[in-house]
């Protein structure tokens, strides 16, 4: 499925051969991506600034488009609202219970889209560099409402490459602001796409107990979090963390 956003194309085109070349990218599972037509969710470790790590997963996938599962609070700031609708994005649900089959990420990803989405909500300072914070459940309601696997994406290297260093992170915003030149530096980065999974088969491999589907949906959540934890563990040390990096105010 070819996309038809005009800005999408330009940056397959004529941006992607660049970050090919300067992050030396790496690619490992592109076989796990679903047939041509079929929805999924990736789910990724947001890793960086400036949107590096989004842009190598465009180059890292080619011909295959990329939609991005904004932030809420993207919605919220009308350039950024209109820069992201011309990348065919879809808006995170400011509540998982707002959830339905009417939501634009559900729609998007019914329709064969490969819909990516950041459990985190926020990237990190360099200081927070390879933790996983806690997840949000949406990612997981997403692919039960949708019927669609949930395909877990790890990218290994854009913390270096695009790092914040310090300036200010306010509470619920999906971002820090840097009070530094921006930054991207020629860091080797590796994508690796594991294998899909589904709401149902998460919750099976983790040993909490599920009262309710609302409490499975976090718990299925911290379950791909761990699974993203041994594959990330597999390039760097890492760690886990159960604050909810969107709720953080800090400097660095």
């Amino acid at each position: 499925m070819e996309s038809t956003s005009g800005l999408y194309g330009f940056v397959q085109r004529n941006i992607s051969p660049l970050v090919r070349k300067y992050s030396r990218l790496e690619v490992v599972g592109l076989d796990n991506l679903p047939d041509e037509g079929d929805g999924a969710l990736l789910a990724c470790n947001h890793s960086g600034s400036l949107w590096w790590d989004a842009l190598c997963l465009i180059a890292g996938v080619g011909d295959r488009p990329v939609n991005f599962v904004a932030h809420h609070w993207d919605a919220k700031v009308s350039v950024m609202r209109r820069l992201l609708e011309g990348l065919e994005c879809g808006f995170l649900d400011e509540e998982c219970c707002d959830i339905d089959e009417d939501c634009s990420v559900v729609n998007l990803t019914k329709s064969g889209r490969l819909m990516c989405i950041y459990p985190e909500e926020s990237y990190h300072s360099f200081r927070h560099r390879y933790t996983l914070f806690r997840f949000s459940p949406h990612v997981c309601k997403y692919s039960d409402v949708a019927n669609a696997p949930i395909i877990p994406v790890t990218i290994i290297g854009a913390e270096e490459a695009a790092a914040t260093f310090f300036g200010p992170k306010f509470k619920s915003v999906p971002l820090h602001f840097p009070l530094h030149p921006p930054l991207i530096l020629p860091f080797k980065v590796t994508v690796v796409i594991g294998e899909p999974c589904t709401y149902e088969s998460l919750v099976s491999a983790s040993s909490e107990q599920v009262l309710d589907k609302e409490q499975g949906y976090d718990v299925a959540a911290q379950q791909l979090r761990k699974n993203m934890f041994d594959t990330m563990s597999q390039y760097r040390q890492c760690k886990i963390s159960d604050e909810q990096y969107i709720h953080r105010t800090a400097w660095y």
